[in-house]
């Protein structure tokens, strides 16, 4: 047994059973693994499944008056750690797509750059790109400067604080920095902001500087930051008010209190994105969206000495949610953000109401979540 198979938490000695349950019943006779991913050859009425990554580091923050420093790409988006030999972050992710012949979209954060340093977004979005997956513009304006400096207010996060021109200036800086750290110019078409807020002026700052698929429409961020608003909003992908430009919401799902909750593999049991897989197709959405982030697979247990173990059931969730795709590839297919943009639909489906979630799949994730946060805890060997 090598130390990435491990069991860190004892968590997966717990749920192995269930999981492997859960596996053989999900997986049709005589499934072959392998093929996930996106063939133009098969029948084009599968649902499209897209796992989008925001791939970001981390600026200075005050955590209830203890300051954490920013934390760059190694231990950010590398998950790069002294104990630890594989890396954690977006390689993992990368590896366990590849598993089952998928691709990702990682929409890379820009911005940020300034300060944690060019030549380390040239690394991230160049090894993202050889290894086949897609690269889309991601962009937190805090991450400028990433330091809180004692008296100066910090600049809003939220791309819709700031006025067309300065939100089409932000887009077009962000991509002219992609595209100086190796990313085609053509293949930037889709833009995610931070914390998804943006504003329905966002997509006419798209449109000035040549972006043509926004996914940032998320109602469970309605309260918090989103401010996107639209009579013409889908359940999946939608045309916007501004001629040319799409919008691929977040997938959401509503929970048994009233309120929304999207398909964030940190925030979802494997059961919930199963079902709601299912309850899309069903109800005729044919483009289904997932969250991560390049830091949801690891606990950092020390920034100084820069260790952390593993998330074990963050990892077991997308390794589900990869083998129930695959295993269902008659159903459904992972394609990228990319290669939609690429191939925009004339018609979408007219669903605009999400699945519902069942009561027992909402109680079950919330004794989940909190084993998960015990784990976070448990101390290293």
């Amino acid at each position: 047994m090598g130390e990435s198979d491990v069991d860190e938490t004892g968590v997966n000695a717990l749920v192995a059973p269930l999981r492997e349950r859960l596996s053989r019943a999900l997986r049709p006779r005589g499934a072959a693994f392998g093929q996930g991913g996106f063939d133009p050859s098969r029948p084009d009425d599968r649902t499209r499944v897209y796992l989008t990554v925001d791939t970001e580091c981390a600026e200075e923050r005050n955590l209830g008056g203890r300051v954490q420093p920013p934390l760059g790409y190694d231990l950010r988006v590398w998950g790069r750690f002294a104990n630890r030999d594989e890396e954690l972050g977006v390689p993992l992710i990368m590896s366990e797509l590849e598993a089952y012949g998928m691709r990702g979209t990682f929409y890379t954060e820009a911005i940020g750059a300034h300060h944690f340093g060019k030549p380390g977004l040239s690394e991230v979005c160049q090894q993202i790109l050889e290894r086949g997956h897609d690269v889309q513009l991601h962009v937190h304006p805090v991450q400028r400067d990433a330091r809180l400096e004692q008296g100066r207010a910090r600049v809003s996060d939220n791309i819709s604080a700031y006025s067309l021109a300065e939100q089409t200036a932000l887009l077009r800086e962000g991509i002219d920095l992609l595209t100086e750290a190796g990313v085609p110019r053509d293949s930037i078409r889709s833009y995610r902001a931070g914390n998804f807020g943006a504003s329905n002026l966002t997509w006419r700052a798209m449109a000035g500087a040549g972006l043509t698929l926004s996914s940032n429409y998320n109602p469970c961020y309605f309260d918090l930051h989103c401010a996107m608003r639209s009579d013409k909003a889908l359940a999946g992908l939608f045309p916007t008010e501004v001629d040319g430009v799409w919008e691929l919401p977040i997938t959401n799902f509503r929970q048994p209190n009233g309120g929304h909750r999207h398909l964030q593999v940190m925030a979802v049991s494997l059961a919930e994105m199963v079902h709601c897989l299912r309850a899309c197709r069903a109800r005729g959405i044919r483009h289904v969206t997932f969250v991560t982030h390049s830091f949801e697979y690891f606990h950092i247990d020390s920034i100084s000495a820069r260790r952390a173990h593993k998330n074990s059931i963050n990892i077991a969730r997308l390794r589900g949610l990869l083998e129930f795709v695959c295993a269902h590839d008659d159903e459904f297919v992972m394609e990228t953000v990319g290669e939609l943009a690429r191939r925009l639909p004339q018609q979408v489906p007219d669903v605009r109401e999400y699945p519902a979630e069942p009561r027992a799949l909402h109680w079950m994730r919330l004794v989940e979540q909190g084993v998960k946060r015990v784990s976070a805890h448990v101390p290293l060997p």
